[in-house]
Formats: C-alpha cells, structure tokens, sequence
C-alpha cells in the first residue's frame, strides 16, 4: 500500500477536506449520485471522465465511507451507488459551491477564455 512521504496534516478541517475530497471529479459524482445517477456508465455519460480516473475515484469515496456500493448478482452483473450519511451531509455544501459557480459564471467563464479585464 502507498505510504505518503509528507504526513497529513490534521489540524484543520480543510486540510482533512482536502485530503478526503481532493479529485476532479469526487464532488461532482457525490452531487450525480444524491440526484439518481447511480450506474457507472450513466456517471461516465454525465461527467465525461476517463473511466480508469472515475473508478478509481468511486472506489476512494467508497473507501473513506463517503458512498455505497451495491452490486448485483445478475445475468449481466449489476453495479449501484448510493450516498452514505456521511456523503449526505455534504450535500449543502455542494449546493453552495454549484450556486456560487451559477451566481459567478459570467467572471469564470471569461477568466477560462483568458478574457478577464
């Protein structure tokens, strides 16, 4: 298993923030998943990730408790995630950065373009 060199700070809640949600896409799945997109291709679909990068991030919320994984024993085997209590509570949070993106997007947007005055 990997040792990281640097020890994680935990002194503040935003560095175990960091540590926990850090990935391009984890706030994104978690925000897909509490919206009833929970099959691994529809996430793919929706977020237009690299599947290796979007599994292996499932799997890191998976194991830091933030979702659920359910698979199911079928013909063409199955696969469902759902948020825990833990990945719920994150929720109001998410909303508010989706909201600060949508009340911002006019300044973000030309700051992407490189048009920012």
């Amino acid at each position: 298993m990997y040792k990281k060199k640097i020890p994680v700070r935990t002194e503040c809640g935003l560095h175990l923030f960091k540590e926990f949600l850090s990935g391009k896409w984890k706030l994104m799945l978690l925000f897909y998943i509490s919206d009833g997109i929970i099959r691994p291709g529809a996430l793919q679909k929706k977020i237009s990730a690299d599947r290796r990068v979007m599994t292996r991030q499932l799997d890191e919320l998976l194991q830091d408790g933030f979702i659920t994984k359910c698979t199911f024993d079928t013909k063409i085997p199955k696969v469902e995630y759902q948020l825990t209590p833990l990945g719920k509570s994150l929720l109001p949070l998410i909303m508010s950065l989706e909201k600060w993106g949508e009340n911002n997007r006019d300044v973000l947007e030309a700051a992407l373009t490189g048009k920012l005055e």
